[in-house]
């Protein structure tokens, strides 16, 4: 394809783009590269992986369109057009490869980082995790992995790629970055390789699709560019010929011999390495030449080969070709071959690698459903259209009436035949054939067999409990396990890509990113922060790390153990429902989830989730309810001390009214004895009155001793009424003290 005078990079001069293609090959020469030689083995590997994987590429596509595009063959419809049949499809297998692809987007697995050599500290190992999650939402993993898992269940296989990008087209912080490819068949993979990813392979392609400005854009100094296309995809991509060009990303192992030696104080180095610690040796022998005693711990030192052995090595080489030259080309920054390989439910046969689609074996039961179904479609548009039975002379003169006889309101007016007397007969209902009706249903019940869920539809609404629910779709799970297996161990090998790229986009400056945690949350973290002494903080460590998946039942099934343990556990213990309020109405399968759950956190303890969320527990907030006990028992205190100090208070006035008492009981002491003691002197005086006076006052005598007696008499009853008042104040206050 040559360049149209109407380019969009008309400020690039002649001159200018030879300069680009001169520094092109100058480069391909200081690499050793031999162009040549590089685009001949680049289709060599393409062409032994289409011929040895051409019949899964035929076959996955051939299931994909029956899934997706049409059930029917042209002989098939073209035949039922003929017999004026409908052809009509019930596409249930669909259905199902949505359901599993749903179930898998929902088990979402975590990637967990580990180290080989045990040289990683643990905060470490955290922050390598923190970027391998952070790399897989920004890439939008969970679109990527649901289109090649897709792919792996309609096609048999299913691809996607991680890649190394740059932030903006004005940066240059290089960044990791998962890349969909929506179509596997346009990749090429090592036929050697074994494991489902194909990670043990050699070589590994894609083919990319660029419109013909952006192509000038981003290569302009490719003048005449060849687009790279192959047989199979001449037929049912021609359009890509006018206005597109086809470039193909080849990565390929370069293996090399190597030696390696081990020292004797354990480190095992190969020859450049060697060589360096044998220089640095001699150069520490040079500065410590006048000082013997450093010299000798220096020679105690001096590296010693205790054993050698001739082994291989490996670089990966990324190449961008187009059919007739290179037009980009860098070393590969990691050990991982970047093209997954998302492996079906493969078999190898004489050493040849056979994939399968989830619904490969439900094709022929859905073609008989459709046969069927159809069947009954052509039962009912063809069917006879007869309702009565009679003849002419049943209608004569009624004509009018019988024309609609479905239509007509009322009743439907005859007489008798002249010949025969009999009146129109209405006719039974046409019904369908029971043994189609039966093949369908038998059809249908096949396909579920087939596909694993024969025991879905049978026992909806019959198992009411936990277990039988979880069982049931547990038995559902199990008939793509393979599948789910295989898609788990791509995601773990993607994370190793990932996790082998970090050095190279990291390196060793400062660099401030947005980490999302394991929790959900998102934290600001300076990576290879320099403190003041000069230590490094959040460095990604040394030595060699994996990456292992983190892997369990089925989605549905875990929030169907989850939600039987928790209501198993409020039952039990309805004290512990706010300790799990929010964990519970994550579970719950309905609308409103998030906001049940954010509203059902809030009845959660502070403290507990701080520690979740790793902050600072805050201050100890005082119990309502014990808030209120507080206060009421404080104030029925502060009324018992009232009622004591209203009880001391009426003692005192009862100990004032008891001495007032003791002051007029003295009182009245002291004025009955004045007046006992006047008493007995009036006695006495009265008596000396009389023998003096008794011949003057003889005949008064009678009269004032009966007064005298009466006055005595009344004192003394005063004095014992007095003292029984006393008696009876005393014990009153007895009765009020006690």
């Amino acid at each position: 394809m040559e360049r149209d005078p109407h380019d969009v990079n008309q400020e690039f001069d002649h001159e200018k783009i030879n300069e680009m293609e001169e520094r092109r090959l100058n480069r391909l020469d200081e690499a050793g590269i031999d162009e040549q030689n590089v685009l001949e083995m680049a289709g060599k590997h393409m062409n032994i992986w289409q011929s040895y994987f051409g019949e899964n590429i035929t076959r996955g596509k051939d299931d994909m369109n029956f899934v997706l595009r049409d059930q029917w063959t042209a002989i098939e419809r073209s035949e039922f057009i003929r017999l004026f049949k409908p052809a009509m499809t019930f596409n249930k297998l669909y259905d199902a490869t949505k359901k599993i692809a749903g179930e898998q987007r929902k088990n979402k697995p975590d990637l967990i980082v580990r180290s080989l050599t045990g040289k990683a500290t643990q905060e470490q190992i955290n922050l390598r995790a923190d970027l391998v999650r952070t790399i897989s939402y920004q890439s939008q993993n969970d679109l990527i992995y649901q289109t090649a898992f897709k792919s792996a269940l309609m096609m048999g296989y299913g691809a996607f790629q991680v890649l190394l990008d740059y932030e903006s087209p004005k940066s240059f912080n290089q960044i990791i970055r998962y890349d969909l490819i929506p179509d596997p068949t346009r990749t090429a993979f090592d036929p050697t390789a074994l494991k489902p990813h194909k990670g043990d392979g050699n070589y590994c392609s894609r083919y990319y699709v660029f419109s013909r400005d952006e192509f000038f854009a981003t290569y302009p100094y490719v003048t005449n560019p060849v687009s790279y296309t192959d047989p199979y995809m001449l037929l049912d991509f021609q359009w890509q010929t006018r206005d597109t060009i086809t470039v193909c990303d080849y990565f390929v192992k370069e293996w090399f011999s190597l030696t390696i030696y081990k020292l004797s104080d354990g480190r095992v180095v190969n020859e450049q390495e060697l060589e360096k610690i044998n220089k640095d040796y001699k150069i520490q022998l040079e500065v410590t030449e006048l000082t013997q005693e450093i010299k000798k711990i220096v020679q105690a030192m001096k590296p010693v080969i205790v054993n050698e052995r001739q082994t291989q090595d490996y670089r990966i080489m990324h190449y961008r070709l187009i059919r007739n030259q290179i037009i980009e080309f860098s070393e590969w920054p990691s050990k991982q071959l970047p093209i997954i390989f998302v492996d079906g439910d493969s078999h190898f046969i004489e050493g040849r690698q056979y994939t399968r689609s989830f619904i490969r074996e439900a094709r022929d039961a859905q073609k008989c459903v459709n046969y069927f179904g159809s069947e009954i479609a052509a039962e009912v548009k063809n069917r006879s259209r007869e309702q009565w039975l009679g003849t002419p002379d049943n209608i004569s003169g009624y004509e009018q009436d019988w024309r609609n006889p479905e239509l007509q309101m009322g009743i439907l007016r005859a007489k008798p035949d002249p010949k025969t007397g009999q009146m129109p007969v209405k006719q039974p209902p046409w019904d369908l054939s029971p043994a189609i009706m039966q093949n369908f249903q038998r059809a249908t019940q096949d396909i579920r067999e087939i596909l694993g869920f024969s025991e879905t539809e049978a026992l909806q609404g019959r198992d009411i409990s936990g277990k039988a629910r979880r069982e049931r779709k547990l038995e559902g799970s199990m008939s793509a396990y393979v599948y789910f297996d295989n898609m788990n161990q791509a995601v773990e090998q993607g994370g190793r890509v990932v996790n082998d790229l970090l050095p190279h986009i990291i390196g060793e400056d400062e660099r401030t990113m947005i980490l999302s945690k394991k929790d959900g949350k998102t934290d600001s973290v300076t990576i290879n922060e320099r403190g003041r002494d000069g230590e490094i903080k959040n460095d990604l460590g040394l030595g060699d790390f994996d990456v292992e998946i983190d892997t369990g039942p089925s989605f549905a099934v875990q929030k169907e153990i989850a939600l039987e343990m928790f209501s198993s556990t409020i039952q039990a213990f309805p004290q512990a429902f706010p300790l799990i309020a929010d964990l519970w109405a994550g579970n719950l399968d309905i609308q409103q989830m998030e906001q049940v759950k954010d509203r059902f956190k809030s009845l959660v303890p502070p403290d507990i989730l701080a520690k979740e969320e790793g902050k600072e527990p805050p201050p100890k907030q005082p119990d309502p309810q014990q808030q209120m006990m507080q206060a009421e028992l404080q104030f029925k205190q502060q009324e018992i001390q009232n009622k004591q100090a209203e009880v001391q208070v009426k003692m005192q006035k009862i100990q004032l009214e008891q001495e007032e008492l003791e002051l007029k009981k003295a009182e009245m002491f002291l004025k009955a004895q004045e007046t006992e003691n006047k008493a007995t002197a009036d006695v006495y005086k009265h008596q000396l009155d009389l023998r003096t006076a008794e011949t003057v006052h003889g005949h008064n005598i009678h009269k004032t001793n009966m007064d005298f007696e009466h006055k005595a008499n009344q004192i003394l009853a005063d004095l014992h009424k007095h003292h029984t008042k006393l008696d009876h104040e005393k014990n009153l206050k007895k009765t009020t003290e006690s």
